[in-house]
């Protein structure tokens, strides 16, 4: 068993008491010098205190190095350091005249420095230490025959390491040295302190005093869990309390979050807060069956009591989402992020708790990671523009054509939309890809038509994300100039589901879109709510019926009862319609006899560059 020090034994008066040279040790100078490792009555919160100093987080300190050369030079030794005393070892932070960076915590003096509640310890000749070898360092590092070190105290009495010197020859440092090694500690604990403090303040939210992400990423770093499992913690109406209550109120409920949050970490995981209702928490050598089983009922459960804020009983739900480390992430970043996806999921699903699994990862996180190759391809004029026919199913002549985006990639070559698009939707680089689309179509309308050729109008889908920009109409305006012709070069598509998830601003920047001389079509007609009930009343010109009712027009009867109607009821509120899709001339045949206006699809024409449409265009043929 180790051996702790009473108060009483740290106050007797041998511990700073200097032997006679050439004279042994004092026999108690000896006993506290015993080979059997010594621990201190607070080594708990000394480790405490040595984790929150972080003094090894960085790079080599230049100021603890100049402190450390001037011990040596005012002690007249060749050896000095700064050191620490972790649970196992002394780490020499700086040093000179030393070869090795730390030394097992029971091989040299500071282990013992530490004890000592008098100013310094020494030892002038450690020939009377029976256990020491004089040779810490290794076999070819230097011989320690004298030592005499400073404990390097916390704001709260606890000593994490020492400043020390060391000499190859027994030797005894002056009374002034004795001095000047004392002072040279005091500035390296100031130093620590002030050190400490910025760390505090760095590394600390001051709303609750919980850790922010560097310190929660740095305790993590220190532990090196061989699992776990990581939470991350959203606070569902925070914002709506704040709305009602006021801030301060939402503060303060943020502050009681904190002290739950504490006691479930009391265990031993680690907590940090990400932003105003968002935490972070990870349980360290936890396996995710317990942590299913016990411990998330029992996070969700004290998380979602209520909150009491002066006189008000406040209920805020929370989402909740887990992933377990190393299996959903290799390294903290990775794990988080899975925590985080299994957040959105819960939130998307508005459950109070969700699992990270691989097989439903979100499509998010996919949009995101592709996120930057979509911003090179914008900067590199990647997106071209590729134009379908639309055809009037009479007679085969084109009467139009759709702007498709294609994403021309150096290495994949033409990629699909499918696989952008929905990226672009979601990082909100759509409005600028949109914007430079619609500059596209414009332009090679207008080469069209100086070329003699005649240039249909171009239909140009616009995006959810377009439609609640401010520029969007501004941009039109100025793209459209002040000529007729270039009102006569396009045509807007919004899809069914945008229209209905904004119905009262769709309709009114459709209106002033209308009104520039622009027709507006619905794209995928019968996919989302197609009812009279808003259809009525939407300023548009023409409907495009799904490919996939057209798909099984000519095979399924049903189908074409669907297709029959959308035409019926675009007839009957004087709408255009075109048919997407269209592959056979059994649909077509179907489209005649239905009455259906116009025809897309690759019966006709697969997407073209605009090149190659022109060229279609000066053939003038009949499609189909």
């Amino acid at each position: 068993m180790p051996f702790l020090p009473t108060k009483a034994m740290q106050r007797l008066p041998w511990m700073a008491a200097p032997a006679r040279r050439g004279s042994p040790l004092p026999p108690e100078r000896l006993a506290m010098l015993h080979a059997q490792p010594l621990l201190p009555a607070d080594e708990a919160d000394r480790l405490a205190d040595l984790r929150e100093f972080g003094v090894f987080d960085g790079e080599a300190d230049e100021d603890c190095d100049s402190l450390v050369h001037l011990a040596s030079v005012v002690c007249g030794t060749p050896m000095a350091a700064l050191t620490f005393v972790d649970a196992h070892r002394q780490r020499f932070k700086s040093r000179t005249g030393i070869p090795v960076d730390d030394v097992p915590r029971d091989a040299g003096f500071c282990s013992r420095t530490i004890l000592t509640a008098e100013p310094l310890l020494e030892v002038p000749d450690t020939a009377a230490v029976p256990w020491f070898d004089p040779q810490p360092f290794g076999a070819d590092g230097p011989f320690v025959r004298s030592y005499a070190g400073v404990p390097l105290r916390t704001r709260d009495g606890s000593a994490i390491g020492a400043l020390c010197v060391m000499h190859d020859v027994p030797h005894r440092l002056s009374n002034t040295q004795r001095q000047a090694l004392e002072r040279l500690a005091r500035a390296a604990s100031t130093q620590l302190t002030l050190r400490r403090q910025l760390r505090v303040a760095t590394q600390t939210d001051r709303l609750t005093g919980l850790p922010n992400w560097l310190h929660f990423e740095a305790q993590f770093d220190a532990t090196r869990p061989a699992q776990g499992v990581a939470c991350f913690v959203r606070l569902k109406a925070l914002n709506q309390i704040s709305s009602a209550h006021g801030f301060r109120v939402a503060d303060a409920m943020v502050q009681q979050t904190a002290q739950r949050l504490r006691a479930i970490a009391s265990g031993g995981a680690f907590i940090g807060r990400i932003k105003r209702g968002l935490f972070v928490l990870f349980f360290p050598g936890m396996t995710p069956d317990r942590f299913t089983r016990l411990h998330a009922p029992m996070v969700s459960a004290q998380l979602q009591a209520p909150y009491e804020v002066g006189e008000l009983a406040l209920a805020c739900p929370v989402h909740l989402g887990f992933a377990a480390y190393p299996n959903d992430g290799a390294t903290l970043d990775e794990v988080v992020n899975a925590a985080n996806a299994a957040l959105q999921l819960a939130i998307e699903r508005d459950e109070p708790v969700a699992f990270f699994d691989k097989a439903i990862d979100t499509l998010t996180g996919t949009h995101y990671r592709l996120e930057p190759q979509l911003r090179t391809a914008l900067a590199c004029d990647q997106f071209v523009n590729h134009y379908q026919p639309k055809v009037d199913v009479a007679t085969g002549r084109i009467t139009g054509v759709e702007a498709l985006i294609r994403w021309v990639n150096p290495q994949r070559g033409v990629i699909p939309p499918s696989d952008f698009v929905p990226a672009l939707e979601s990082t909100g680089l759509i409005r600028e890809v949109g914007r430079r689309t619609l500059e596209r179509a414009v332009a090679d309308w207008k080469r069209w038509h100086a070329a003699g050729l005649h240039a249909p109008r171009i239909a140009v889908n616009v995006a959810a994300a377009q439609l609640r920009d401010p520029r969007f109409l501004p941009h039109l305006r100025e793209l459209l100039g002040e000529d007729c012709a270039g009102r006569a070069a396009l045509a807007i598509e919004v899809t069914e589901t945008i229209l209905i998830s904004n119905l009262a601003q769709a309709t009114q920047v459709l209106s002033e879109v209308r009104a520039l001389g622009l027709p507006v079509a619905i794209d995928d007609f019968g996919t989302g709510y197609s009812s009279l009930a808003y259809i009525v009343n939407l300023p548009v010109d023409e409907v495009k019926i799904d490919q996939s009712f057209v798909r099984k027009i000519a095979t399924d009867a049903a189908y074409r009862g669907i297709v029959g109607t959308c035409v019926s009821l675009a007839r009957n509120l004087n709408l255009r319609v075109v048919a997407e899709g269209v592959e056979t001339p059994a649909q077509v045949q179907e489209l005649q006899a239905l009455k259906c206006d116009q025809a897309q699809g690759f019966l006709y024409s697969p997407p073209l560059p605009a090149d190659e449409m022109a060229q279609l265009l000066a053939r003038g043929e009949a499609l189909g």
